[in-house]
């Protein structure tokens, strides 16, 4: 829902190409998806919207930490590299054909490790 927020039509090229207050506010790096989540934060942040009032501070860091990561991966720039390194972590991890697929969960990360630094 939150991904594709407000999209204008136009897409990363065009904003950097054209030089667009919505590349320059961003630097250049995946404009329309920085765009998506700030505005979807901005409207979660209102009342009547902010389902989020009554996680702690550290929850409230998780959640947002992880949708911004979530609506970031949707810049198509980064691909061909995020695919690369999913294979790569499924290689290590032994994951093929669905066998060893419970090796992909992470049981042992806390969810302090996800705070901003």
């Amino acid at each position: 829902m939150c991904h594709d927020y407000d999209h204008d039509g136009l897409n990363n090229s065009y904003h950097v190409n054209a030089i667009s207050p919505r590349a320059v506010r961003y630097s250049d790096k995946a404009v329309q998806e920085n765009y998506h989540v700030a505005e979807s934060f901005a409207i979660l942040n209102t009342p009547q919207y902010n389902f989020m009032a009554k996680y702690s501070r550290d929850d409230f860091k998780t959640f947002r930490k992880r949708m911004i990561g979530i609506i970031l991966a949707t810049d198509m720039a980064r691909h061909v590299a995020d695919l690369a390194s999913f294979k790569n972590l499924l290689d290590s991890k032994g994951v093929k054909r669905g066998l060893n697929a419970d090796k992909l969960v992470d049981n042992e990360t806390t969810a302090k490790e996800f705070d901003s630094k």
